[in-house]
């Protein structure tokens, strides 16, 4: 599980998270959302251990991250937005690469990749070299390496955005098999649509909203309750299929 508490990071004195508290339980998936410099994929790399927060905590399944970091990263799975280097390495030659950073036994490595190759549907790319993959080929290859180490929490910077319509459709389950899984699941995107997406196709976890405003959450709920909230405020029958646009435009406005 993922527990974050007060939380607070500044660049040359300015604030740019503050005092965020909240915990992501095993199957359970948060959803980030916020203007544009919010803070989400801020709060992304500091939850993946990249950057130090100024103060508060961490902690993955009871773990200090910063102060354990050796014994946390391993359970930790982060899929950024952007793919960047290695563009001479084959997608197979960069599997054997990071399941040996992995530490992945040596007698099991080739079926670990070839299981990874599988479970994305690459198999017809493993000598392709990276350089000339598609953004979304690459988006799956970054699923693969992540999947090699089993981590337990995925940490995931805009996963639908790369991906063509069948791939998206693709993803949404495969984020629902990761909740199923038990795995805590953070998502940090800008494309409302995704929002209703993610969340209709969960039938395991809670999957939750957290809405970024100066720094803090103006909205941090489960997704069905702002729903119920919302239904509860308009008559059932006059709810608009766009409440959730509204709803957010409506949190967020200066």
């Amino acid at each position: 599980m993922l527990d974050v508490r007060n939380l607070c990071k500044s660049f040359d004195k300015k604030p740019f998270l503050t005092e965020l508290t909240f915990q992501v339980g095993d199957g359970e998936c948060l959803i980030l959302l916020g203007r544009n410099s919010a803070g989400k994929t801020l709060l992304l790399n500091i939850l993946a251990t990249l950057i130090r927060p100024t103060s508060g905590t961490v902690s993955v399944n009871g773990i200090d991250a910063f102060a354990n970091l050796k014994q946390v990263r391993p359970c930790i799975g982060y899929v950024p937005v952007a793919f960047e280097g290695y563009p001479e390495l084959s997608v197979v030659a960069y599997l054997n690469f990071f399941a040996a950073a992995y530490k992945l036994e040596k007698r099991g490595r080739a079926s670990a990749v070839e299981a990874v190759l599988e479970l994305m549907d690459i198999q017809h790319l493993r000598d392709i070299k990276i350089g000339v993959l598609s953004i979304g080929e690459r988006q799956r290859l970054l699923f693969a390496k992540t999947f090699l180490h089993e981590p337990e929490l995925w940490l995931l910077d805009e996963p639908l955005t790369p991906l063509d319509p069948n791939g998206q459709i693709e993803m949404i389950e495969l984020l629902a098999e990761l909740q199923a899984m038990e795995k805590s699941v953070v998502i940090a995107t800008n494309r409302l649509e995704d929002v209703s997406k993610l969340c209709d196709a969960d039938s395991q976890g809670d999957n939750f909203v957290g809405i970024l405003k100066s720094g803090q959450f103006a909205v941090f709920d489960q997704f069905s309750e702002l729903q119920r909230k919302v239904t509860e405020a308009d008559r059932p029958d006059s709810l608009s299929p766009n409440w959730f646009d509204e709803f957010f435009m409506e949190v967020t406005k200066k």
